[in-house]
């Protein structure tokens, strides 16, 4: 009899274990998109989504914006306009996945960007070509008050890096777009 060179008995199947995991979190994301589709929030995600780039597709800065600019000292420029959009842009998926199930929020991003594409395919261009989602989304991740993060990064992109007044108008445009975004949201009454 031919004697074992080595001893297997504490070796695993691989696979199997994170095979049934896998499939667990099929089926639940299968049911939850079934529930998600038949009580109708999957066709609201898509239309918020959609309806949402109208607040970010305007080719000159709306009033409001441009009120609060002035109130906050800032002069704006292309940068500065471009700026504020991106950053609305970035406001807008924030809001979507904080106000929104992740299930439904990845619908309604989807569809905002779909839009925008359609509706505005230069500034879709240069937010795909820009670095300040990367810079936003560090800031989720920064210690301190989130809008004050984002209007330093804000100030940063737009050239001028520490400047009070582009910091204070930053933050406050991330603080009313998010505020405006959360009303949308709840505006679609999702079950």
């Amino acid at each position: 009899m031919k004697e074992h060179l080595f001893d297997d008995s504490d070796m695993k199947i691989v696979g199997t274990a994170d095979h049934c995991a896998d499939t667990f979190d099929t089926i639940s994301f299968l049911e939850e998109s079934r529930k998600q589709h038949f009580n109708g929030n999957l066709q609201k995600a898509r239309t918020l989504g959609s309806a949402i780039v109208s607040a970010f597709s305007y080719k000159a800065a709306p009033d409001e914006q441009v009120l609060l600019a002035q109130k906050c000292g800032v002069q704006l420029d292309d940068t500065a306009v471009l700026q504020m959009k991106q950053l609305t842009v970035f406001a807008a998926e924030y809001s979507l996945e904080k106000f929104i199930p992740t299930s439904l929020s990845s619908v309604a991003i989807s569809a905002m960007y779909d839009v925008l594409q359609a509706v505005s395919p230069e500034l879709y261009k240069a937010m795909s070509s820009s670095m300040a989602f990367s810079y936003y989304h560090l800031c989720l991740r920064e210690k301190g008050d989130l809008a004050t993060n984002i209007g330093k990064r804000f100030a940063a992109l737009c050239g001028k890096k520490g400047d009070a007044a582009l910091i204070d108008f930053g933050r406050q445009l991330f603080e009313v777009n998010t505020e405006v975004f959360r009303r949308a949201v709840e505006g679609y009454a999702f079950v």
